[in-house]
């Protein structure tokens, strides 16, 4: 990933928010790697990860707030995107809400620390697509289940049944 000074972001974004395309042009190439680097691990497949980048940029450069925020660029760029992340599963996270875990699953691998990265990208794409958020959001990106369940709108204990059968799909599908 390339790395560009944040000192000439301010200018740049506000540009974007006046519609100039090529402020976004600028900013989309800048921050294309880093931004469908956190999409790929969420998306099903290619098309599907580029769209939710898409929409993702879509909304920063409809957000005119950035520049006052105190967020480096990164960060800010990281929460948009899974935003869209999450906007774009919502129906599906909503759908397995009510599901009910088996209690009885025997987990004898724990997923997230066993497994090498181009590997575990591989098998996430293998994951349904809550098993696949929930598992991104708490053992890649770092987000507490508390955070995860405000994020998602969803009660406590959601984030941990599926983080939970997330792991046990890895590990049975990772042989």
């Amino acid at each position: 990933m390339n790395v560009f000074a944040e000192e000439d972001l301010c200018p740049l974004l506000t540009e974007c928010y006046r519609g100039n395309r090529g402020a976004q042009r600028e900013i989309y190439q800048r921050y294309y790697s880093f931004a469908i680097g956190i999409c790929i691990r969420y998306a099903s497949n290619r098309d599907e990860c580029v769209k939710i980048m898409n929409e993702g940029f879509l909304k920063l450069f409809q957000k005119p707030d950035w520049c006052a925020n105190n967020k480096t660029f990164h960060v800010k760029l990281q929460e948009i995107m899974i935003d869209s992340i999450l906007k774009h599963y919502q129906q599906d996270i909503d759908i397995h809400f009510t599901l009910p875990v088996n209690k009885e699953i025997d987990v004898h691998l724990t997923a997230d620390k066993k497994i090498a990265g181009h590997q575990l990208l591989h098998l996430l794409h293998q994951l349904p697509a809550v098993q696949r958020i929930i598992f991104n959001l708490y053992a890649i990106d770092g987000y507490t289940h508390i955070e995860i369940e405000t994020m998602i709108r969803k009660a406590r204990g959601f984030s941990e049944k599926w983080l939970f059968i997330a792991r046990n799909t890895l590990s049975r599908i990772s042989g």
